[in-house]
């Protein structure tokens, strides 16, 4: 049995209704942190058209800023229906990168990247968020079909049901 890489099995283990769906998932960038360590890898599943994030280590607002500077000219280029970000297993509080989102980073996918509507965030259910994050969050509720996810497979198909089954 060969060895997979570890994107490799975060890709392989995204749970949905239909195989179908579940192939052809293919990573299109990763993105280091100023250390030289992963802090997102970026998949995009051209079936459902939606870019999965998953998110690596501790989380810094300059982290996340440089990420999501990347994520936007990937969603441009992309042009996905669906984002899902998954921080499980991560740390940080990135709070004060909000003002960034709020004036930079929605307005960019907005301009740039009509056909995003929603937006999934996956986090585990025993880490609490720190309150700036939450308030971060809440920008983005405020301005796509957002929802927050404590379970991987709740995730993908409240997406699949957003991507797959959208009447535009």
């Amino acid at each position: 049995m060969s060895k997979l890489s570890p994107r490799q099995k975060s890709v392989l283990q995204l749970p949905y209704a239909s195989t179908k769906l579940r192939e052809g998932g293919r990573p299109v960038h990763v993105t280091y942190d100023s250390f030289g360590a992963v802090a997102a890898e970026y998949t995009f599943f051209p079936l459902m058209r939606v870019l999965y994030v998953r998110w690596h280590g501790h989380v810094t607002a300059d982290e996340l800023v440089r990420a999501a500077q990347v994520g936007l000219r990937i969603n441009q280029q992309l042009q996905p229906l669906g984002l899902m970000h998954d921080i499980r297993g991560t740390s940080g509080d990135w709070g004060d990168a909000a003002p960034w989102v709020e004036h930079e980073w929605i307005p960019g996918i907005q301009a740039h990247c009509a056909s995003l509507r929603s937006i999934g965030f996956l986090s585990d259910a025993d880490t609490p968020a720190p309150y700036t994050n939450l308030l971060l969050l809440d920008k983005l509720n405020q301005e796509f079909e957002f929802q927050r996810f404590y379970s991987l497979r709740a995730a993908w198909r409240w997406m699949e049901q957003r991507t797959m089954h959208r009447q535009d």
